[in-house]
């Protein structure tokens, strides 16, 4: 029995049917199943899925949720691997992002999209998006480890996700190396992210905390 059926036999249709989607769309890599071939997944009519949901667009938001949920989940599995505040677990936790991006390619690319309700979307971003909650906590207590409390969590935070998010994308589109045959996505963003420490830690009065960190390429 899938999960979605497993779902459906304990009463949650809805929750099923979201399964189902996703199950879909891991198995396909695209977004191109039908609301007829989620219900069939269920084990319910075509016209079933109506009743909780409009049409394919709010059966994807809700699978786009559960994209976030699985972000989320591995940032924190991530973030408790390794030490508080640590280089070591900030360069993973990108390393987690690419690797999610890399994997759930089709997921990665529905989280992303404009789908209509950006407005809402960041109404809802500090609650939904906990993953960029680890990387923001995770910014903080190193900076303050460094000496270095005042610099602006949030701001760096951002900086390094944006980072990832164009490393990611780009690899998705298999434009990454269209310029440099050799360049190594993991390797390209922790680079990138020592050096923005680096020079955000030297605005603050304190010198690279590992300036030998950087990335020799094979």
């Amino acid at each position: 029995m899938t999960q979605a059926r497993c779902n459906y036999h304990h009463g949650d249709l809805s929750n099923a049917l979201i399964t189902a989607a996703a199950e879909l769309i891991e198995r396909d890599g695209t977004l191109d199943f039908t609301m007829a071939e989620a219900a069939a997944k269920v084990g319910v009519s075509a016209a079933a899925p109506y009743r909780h949901f409009a049409n394919k667009e709010e059966l994807l938001r809700a699978v786009r949720d559960l994209a976030f949920l699985g972000l989320d989940h591995a940032a924190m599995e991530t973030a408790e691997a390794h030490e508080e505040g640590s280089l070591e677990g900030m360069m993973a936790l990108g390393h987690t992002y690419l690797a999610f991006a890399r994997e759930k390619r089709a997921f990665f690319s529905l989280m992303w999209e404009d789908r209509g309700d950006s407005a809402e979307r960041r109404l809802e971003a500090q609650s939904k998006y906990g993953g960029f909650g680890v990387l923001v906590s995770m910014v903080q207590t190193f900076c303050e480890k460094q000496g270095s409390g005042d610099v602006d969590a949030l701001y760096f935070a951002t900086q390094i996700w944006s980072l990832a998010h164009g490393i990611a994308t780009l690899e998705a589109n298999q434009m990454l190396d269209l310029f440099d045959a050799s360049v190594q996505p993991e390797h390209l963003l922790d680079d990138g992210a020592r050096t923005m420490l680096a020079g955000i830690l030297s605005q603050s009065g304190d010198t690279d905390p590992e300036p030998a960190g950087m990335q020799t390429r094979a």
